[in-house]
């Protein structure tokens, strides 16, 4: 048999056709990245460091830092870009392995750069055959100047130990301690460093004191004569420790338990968030966190407490990723990893594209990269880095300023003074007074997403340098003028200051970028110092105070801040630092700079909150949103396809419920895709119209469905147990209660409108409809009881009392409002259900008999009843249906005696019993008559009389 295509099924079919056309032209670009990733259009870097052995936890560290750049540079790459690969190799920071290594990487045709070595050692064997073979090398660990000294193709993306030992003879100096102690190891990295600080101090006049540590000999014997020395020494100032983190453990632990009292600055080796785990084998470090590092100083490429906002996500991507905190090598090879794939994308446009690059032979791949490398050498051409500006002098070395950290309760935390604009040319450094800045917020109350304002009451604190007055804030974001009343409490010493305050007042918030639509918001406080500048002065977060060091995190320690979470799930906070750029317009105090804008340290505490409703808004991962709307979309035109063919004949009431979950599924994942294409194609339009649409569609969505299930779930079971169909009225009653359901939530929840009054007129409408079909809705509601409970069925016959006398009949109809019954004689009653609910109901042929009244006769009084009743009853009983006679005397009148008959017979015979049973009495009336004619020939009056 032939298929009939007429216009509707052609129109479904075309239909079905674009859908797919249109999924693969939108799939197209992740299709060809699937296929470049996995074809030729990538590249490796190679991440070499300690892969095993004691220091594994740091080559680790320097891969997953790489990789989680690679990771989010390939979800976020454009079609002229490259992928990137990420290959791990272990030298265990050994030089030969890292030599068999670096030869077996330069003969490769698939890496084009490396990232590494960890160690100096190990660094600089490797950089010499990287050199001669023309593999370029960034590193983010090794510090030694021989790496990248007249190697061109070596680079490195943290100081080295020459602005490293320079920098912290500045420290010294800026500390006004006019004595320095250098303790340094005896080796390529400690000499380097003790090179760098001994020239820089004797520039600025500080007096020094160098000790060497040999490696191979036992180090806390060398610790007990290096304090014998200082002593002799008279130290008033500061000890450098030029050592690696291995030795710097020995030292401070000799060294600080006997003075406790010095002033100790250790290298970038140790100045990390893992140094104090060396001494947790220690008795006195298991009693008291940080016995040993307590107030120990230590430079290092990046403090995150001093970071901005994009170095707070990476530092929560990377412990959401893999589980484990970042340390500052994990941050270097990011930036590694980043600045590489610039040069990758530099070179790969100066080469057509990402097709043209991969045409090109290793060795020319690997000279466009060290050329663009090269030339990020200034600001700029410099690539943004996690902290800083990435870019190099003509060694190879970055060109940005280190960090002071200072260890305080088992975590690395900033220093309170910090050096920035270091120059070789200028021996003035300029200092930066660092503030440890907390909120612990108390009660976020009265937001309204309408004007985008919430009231805040928290907690303010500040900790810094005697001096500071870091009280002279202005808030960014408050509602009004806001200002910072009198200390509830304030602690001064002479090596610090500390003030806590409490602030209470109307902020306002923001709506996370493109994210408004999906209910989540920021609530933050900001401020800035007033006029002090980001040079001069920093806000960092305190960390130690608000308990996100390792040693305090746990559940008692999280604060609770007071919400209404019935209607908001409140994220974690999140305290960082940025910088503001205010234009200076002229201000004096500004005409001299170099900049038309000038730089504040701007302190934020953001807390995030999202909607607390039931919502498949934005649950469906990203990635799957267009595969479901296209499925949803693709499944809806076939099942309009095989309804039209009536393929299946007639469907089911499970193909309606499936129908309404591809209509989810396709709001659900169309709803995404509109509003992130809305913020992105029209980022100023207020997405709360289009927002507000898709909450109307789920709420009609839910009332349909509703509907349906009410169909299925209540009206067909009662149309299948009672053979008939349900009024129409009673299916549009409960369709239209889902819907006026639907419109009340839609006014209320969408809307935000008070439905009070609303519900007072749509309450007094019903109550007017209700009266005017009280008595059909009850009949309608008792006729379903009635149909539930199956107290009889069509063709009994009942006994029903309390309806204008006794009514026995045979059910002959029974419908939504009425139930009709035929009584023996013929007689047709309509009773309304509700009545037939209420009374007292007997279904006789349950028994399977039938008790018939309705006889009665009336006797002459010369007859006694003694004589009457067994003559009727056995000439009742003679009939073969009747299983028993009662006979009552009803009255007795002047001249006759009335008799009351029942019968119990089968129900089946009625009709027939009824004619029988007449019958037997006329018989009987005759006979009487006769006997009475026989006694007294005048009487005319019969003895027997039916009624």
């Amino acid at each position: 048999m032939a298929i009939r295509w007429n216009l509707r099924r052609r129109i479904l079919a075309l239909a079905c056709l674009c859908v797919v056309a249109s999924a693969l032209v939108t799939s197209y670009e992740h299709l060809q990245r699937w296929i470049s990733d996995s074809g030729t259009n990538s590249v490796i870097l190679a991440v070499v460091g300690p892969m095993s052995g004691n220091e594994a936890d740091k080559g680790l560290s320097m891969v997953h830092g790489a990789q989680l750049y690679a990771d989010l540079h390939n979800s976020q790459r454009q079609d002229n870009q490259v992928a990137i690969v990420v290959q791990q190799y272990d030298d265990a920071n050994d030089k030969s392995k890292a030599q068999l290594i670096a030869k077996q990487l330069a003969a490769t045709n698939n890496v084009v750069a490396v990232l590494g070595h960890r160690a100096s050692a190990t660094s600089i064997k490797a950089a010499s055959i990287y050199q001669r073979a023309g593999l370029p090398m960034v590193g983010g660990s090794a510090t030694a100047t021989e790496i990248t000294q007249n190697n061109d193709w070596a680079f490195r993306v943290i100081p080295d130990n020459h602005l490293q030992g320079k920098f912290v003879a500045d420290y010294v100096a800026s500390l006004a301690k006019g004595k320095a102690v250098l303790i340094y190891s005896q080796d390529k990295f400690g000499e380097s460093l003790a090179d760098s600080f001994l020239n820089r101090a004797e520039l600025l006049a500080i007096q020094t004191l160098s000790l060497g540590v040999d490696l191979k000999r036992d180090i806390a014997k060398q610790a007990e004569l290096i304090s014998q020395k200082i002593s002799e020494f008279g130290h008033t100032g500061a000890v450098f420790l030029a050592v690696h983190d291995v030795e710097g453990e020995t030292l401070v632990s000799h060294l600080k338990q006997q003075h406790p009292n010095w002033l100790f600055i250790g290298s970038s080796s140790i100045g990390k968030q893992s140094f104090p785990e060396r001494f947790k084998h220690r008795s006195q470090e298991r009693e008291v966190s940080g016995y040993y590092t307590n107030g120990v100083f230590a430079v290092s490429p990046i403090l995150f407490d001093v970071a901005s906002e994009s170095t707070q996500l990476f530092y929560q991507s990377f412990h959401k990723g893999f589980g484990y905190e970042p340390s500052g090598v994990s941050a270097a090879y990011y930036d590694a990893a980043t600045i590489v794939s610039a040069a990758i994308d530099a070179a790969s446009g100066e080469a057509g594209g990402a097709d043209d690059f991969s045409l090109l032979n290793i060795a020319s791949q690997r000279a466009a990269i060290k050329n663009h490398l090269t030339g990020f050498d200034s600001p700029n051409n410099a690539v943004q880095g996690l902290t800083h500006s990435l870019y190099f002098d003509s060694q190879g070395n970055v060109l940005r300023p280190m960090q002071v950290g200072l260890f305080s309760g088992g975590a690395f935390v900033s220093a309170p003074i910090q050096l920035q604009d270091v120059n070789d040319e200028n021996l003035a450094v300029r200092r930066t007074d660092v503030v440890y800045t907390g909120i612990e917020m108390q009660n976020i109350s009265e937001f309204s997403t309408i004007d985008m304002t919430f009231k805040a009451k928290f907690k303010l604190w500040f900790r810094s340098t005697p001096g500071v007055k870091a009280e002279d804030i202005v808030f960014l974001n408050s509602v009004g003028d806001l200002s910072l009343q009198e200390p509830i409490e304030s602690n001064f010493t002479s090596q610090s200051t500390y003030q806590l305050y409490q602030v209470e007042g109307t902020f306002l918030a923001d709506a996370k970028p493109g994210r408004a639509a999906f209910g989540e918001y920021q609530l933050g406080v900001n401020f800035r110092h007033t006029t002090l500048p980001r040079s001069e002065l920093i806000y960092v977060s305190d960390i130690v105070g608000l308990g996100q060091t390792s040693l305090h995190k746990n559940q008692a320690n999280q604060h609770k801040v007071q919400f209404d979470t019935s209607q908001w799930r409140q994220g974690s906070t999140l305290s960082f630092q940025d910088t503001l750029r205010k234009r200076s317009l002229g201000d004096p105090k500004y005409l001299h700079s170099d900049r038309q804008a000038v730089e504040f340290s701007r302190f934020n505490s953001l807390t995030p909150v999202q909607e607390n409703v039931l919502s498949l808004r934005g649950r469906i991962p990203a990635q799957w949103q267009q595969i479901i709307f296209y499925s949803s979309v693709l499944a809806w035109l076939l099942y309009a396809l095989v309804l039209d063919f009536k393929i299946l004949g007639q469907l089911s009431r499970a193909y309606g419920l499936g129908n309404k979950l591809l209509y989810a599924l396709f709001i659900a994942s169309a709803e995404p895709l509109f509003l992130d294409w809305l913020a992105q194609a029209y980022p100023n339009t207020n997405q709360l119209f289009a927002s507000n649409c898709f909450d109307v569609l789920w709420w009609l969505l839910f009332a349909s469905t509703l509907a349906l299930l009410i169909d299925v779930l209540l009206w067909d079971p009662i149309e299948k147990r009672s053979g008939r169909q349900v009024p129409r009225i009673m299916r549009h009653l409960t369709r239209g209660l889902a819907y006026i359901g639907a419109i009340f939530a839609i006014l209320s929840f969408v809307y935000q409108r008070e439905l009070t009054s609303l519900l007072a007129t749509s309450g007094l409408v019903a109550m007017i409809l209700g009266l005017a079909l009280q008595s059909n809705l009850v009949n309608i509601f008792s006729g379903i009881a009635i149909s539930l409970e199956k107290p009889f069925k069509l063709g009994d016959w009942i006994s029903l009392g309390g309806y204008g006398g006794p009514i026995v009949g045979e059910v002959i109809d029974m419908n939504w409002r009425t139930t009709k019954v035929k009584t023996a004689d013929n007689t047709l009653y309509s009773i309304p259900n509700n009545t037939l609910a209420n009374a007292n109901l007997n279904n006789v042929s349950s028994s399977g008999q039938i008790v018939t009244g309705g006889f009665s006769a009336s006797v002459n009084k010369q007859l006694e009843p003694l004589q009457v009743i067994p003559r009727i009853e056995a000439a009742l009983m003679a009939i073969d249906a009747v299983n028993r006679v009662y006979i009552d005397v009803a009255s007795i009148g002047s001249d006759n005696v009335d008799y009351q008959i029942k019968l119990v017979h089968g129900v089946d015979d009625t009709a027939t019993t009824t004619d029988l049973v007449w019958q037997a009495i006329w018989r009987l009336d005759a006979e009487i008559k006769q006997e009475l004619e026989v006694i007294e020939p005048q009487l005319e009056t019969p003895l027997l009389n039916d009624a």
